[in-house]
């Protein structure tokens, strides 16, 4: 299974930060297990929501690379995300070197903050993969930025 856990990138400075959206459908299955009665956005998924857009938001700088997780150093859980939550995804990447990078998110439902983690990436090189990767949103994200520029 393939999380693709941002709908849209809203605003991006690439490799500086970016702001995404994401809105849970009341028919995503993990619902119906966490927890029942009591649908939530499990946790782990919230990480990855982050990391997906602290990702985005350094390989448009970087196209070479595909960021990926290494380090959760912090994670805090404020409040829940439930089924209908639209989530405003923010990543400011606040340090990075030719080995890693250093992200700082949050996540916020109706203007309140609901989880915030401080991520520590790697790189692996586009080159090396073997699959044609096609990111839908990263590349609507492109063609919206070259409207506007036209």
């Amino acid at each position: 299974m393939r999380w693709l856990l941002i709908d849209q990138i809203l605003e991006c400075e690439p490799g500086v930060n970016a702001k995404g959206v994401k809105t849970f459908s009341r028919s995503e299955e993990f619902f119906q297990d966490h927890f029942p009665g009591m649908p939530i956005v499990p946790g782990v998924l919230q990480i990855e929501m982050m990391a997906q857009m602290a990702g985005k938001c350094y390989a448009i700088s970087n196209p070479e690379v595909l960021p990926v997780l290494g380090t959760v150093k912090s994670a805090k859980f404020y409040g829940n995300i439930n089924p209908g939550d639209r989530c405003y995804i923010y990543a400011t990447i606040v340090k990075a070197s030719k080995a890693f990078m250093m992200a700082d998110c949050h996540v916020e439902v109706e203007g309140k903050k609901v989880s915030s983690a401080s991520i520590l990436f790697g790189y692996v090189m586009r080159n090396r993969l073997n699959s044609k990767e096609f990111d839908a949103v990263t590349e609507d994200w492109k063609k919206r930025q070259s409207e506007v520029k036209t």
